[in-house]
């Protein structure tokens, strides 16, 4: 079986990370964008900044991720894989990959352009990151049980 590369599983992780810690402590933002759209004053907060930072850090991973892809490429798909399995998978990874580009640029125009629009795209497109999370760990749970194969072994140390 071929794997990932090591930074390829590296960038991987840590943009789960990020991403986790990104909808666990939305909050603070959330709240102050939508003080700041009625025109009330924000109190500064740690967690505010870190949403802006970690949203930034995130956008530069997936074009790290982006670039290392097109110059190491991916595994193989497995032989066993029926061809429409194969396409529901590069449907999903390339989703992910702009809507992880898209979602920090939305952000940071709502945020600092102070974008109700931007903020609704972002709203969106949150939504449309867990539908693709949720697809995409169900596919590698499904792979695993189901069909019997490791694939998800791939993506892990």
């Amino acid at each position: 079986m071929q794997k990932y590369s090591n930074l390829q599983i590296w960038l991987h992780w840590i943009v789960f990370i990020l991403i986790l810690g990104q909808f666990v402590f939305h909050e603070p933002i959330s709240e102050a964008f939508e003080l700041r759209l009625e025109g009330q004053e924000v109190v500064p907060s740690a967690l505010i900044g870190l949403h802006l930072v970690f949203g930034g850090v995130v956008f530069l991973l997936i074009v790290t991720r982006l670039w290392v892809r097109m110059g190491q490429g991916v595994p193989s798909y497995p032989k066993e894989n029926a061809a429409l399995m194969e396409l529901a998978s590069k449907i999903v990874h390339w989703s992910f990959y702009g809507v992880l580009l898209l979602l920090p640029i939305s952000g940071g125009f709502a945020w600092f352009q102070l974008s109700e629009g931007a903020g609704n795209a972002h709203e969106i497109l949150k939504t449309a990151l867990l539908l693709l999370l949720f697809l995409h760990v169900g596919a590698s749970l499904f792979h695993y049980f189901v069909l019997k194969s490791n694939l998800f072994k791939r993506m892990w140390w």
